[in-house]
């Protein structure tokens, strides 16, 4: 059941409360804290927090349009809200707080309950592909990258989810990562899914992920059966008529995940990150964006 707040003002409470009960009740704090004279600033780390995610609620274009939301609307409960270039430091030095939170959020509230999941990349693109002899953005982290799907280059990021289904709902997005663009979807999935939380259950990839020693390992290690489409083996001119329907009730099974990316780029922009200048401007763009989209499934405002 979805959380219902009546309008904007009790959401945003809901959300200030739920931080400031993490940065008291759990280890959130180690993600932001100071080793200086300034450890106990006048507006605090729950507050800088909590605005950066309701502004993305409130489906700002950028930090900058957010924080102008901010100040107008609720200038007097943020009566110590720095200037702009004070605010926007500091949320994307604390990038990893909002990976946090997404987690804690997730854990608290998210609900999945079929035991299949499904694996998937999508481009984040910081620019295009004809720009990047002179493109300084986010770098060192991005590359030139290839995405099949809308058969282009392109310069950004990768960013992975590990989704759980639900039943006629969109599936729930329980982990994520970010890696740059040149690297394939596999060597991804060999870095992260060892390290993943979700366990004992079905994964639905596409042909990348068909690596049948790695597929071994999940599943003895992990209980994860990895399931993939069926390729032609060689020297095959076409696929058997089982082989076929077997595909085609794999991209069935697979078809939420390329559902929830795009509603979740449509509800946050999330692959468009043309705005980004700095590496841990694109860490923050997709963490709070990720976050956002989350408290949109499971609250209704």
């Amino acid at each position: 059941m979805k959380l219902v707040f009546k309008d904007d003002d009790i959401l945003l409470v809901w959300l200030y409360v739920e931080i400031s009960n993490l940065f008291s009740q759990s280890e959130l704090p180690l993600y932001t804290t100071r080793l200086s004279n300034n450890a106990s600033p006048f507006f605090t780390d729950a507050e800088l927090l909590t605005c950066g995610i309701f502004a993305e609620l409130m489906r700002s274009q950028d930090k900058k349009s957010g924080y102008a939301y901010i100040k107008k609307h609720y200038p007097q409960w943020f009566p110590q809200l720095p200037t702009y270039e004070v605010y926007n430091r500091k949320l994307n030095k604390y990038y990893e707080a909002n990976g946090y939170i997404y987690t804690a959020i997730r854990k608290k509230y998210g609900q999945a309950e079929q035991p299949v999941a499904m694996i998937d990349t999508a481009p984040i693109e910081v620019c295009q592909a004809q720009h990047s002899h002179n493109s300084k953005a986010a770098q060192p982290f991005v590359s030139k990258g290839y995405c099949a799907a809308k058969k282009k280059y392109y310069i950004g990021a990768k960013l992975q989810i590990i989704a759980q289904g639900r039943t006629h709902k969109l599936p729930l997005p329980v982990e994520f990562a970010l890696a740059s663009a040149s690297i394939h979807d596999l060597v991804i999935a060999k870095e992260t899914l060892p390290e993943s939380e979700v366990k004992n259950i079905g994964f639905y990839a596409d042909k990348a992920y068909i690596d049948k020693t790695f597929q071994i390992e999940l599943f003895e290690h992990k209980g994860i059966n990895m399931i993939t489409p069926i390729k032609k083996a060689k020297g095959q001119t076409h696929l058997w008529l089982f082989q076929r329907a077997a595909n085609t009730i794999h991209s069935s099974n697979r078809q939420p995940i390329d559902a929830l990316f795009a509603w979740i780029h449509k509800k946050t922009g999330i692959q468009n990150a043309s705005r980004v200048r700095c590496q841990n401007g694109l860490f923050y763009h997709i963490n709070s964006k990720m976050l956002a989209a989350l408290i949109m499934m499971i609250a209704k405002f």
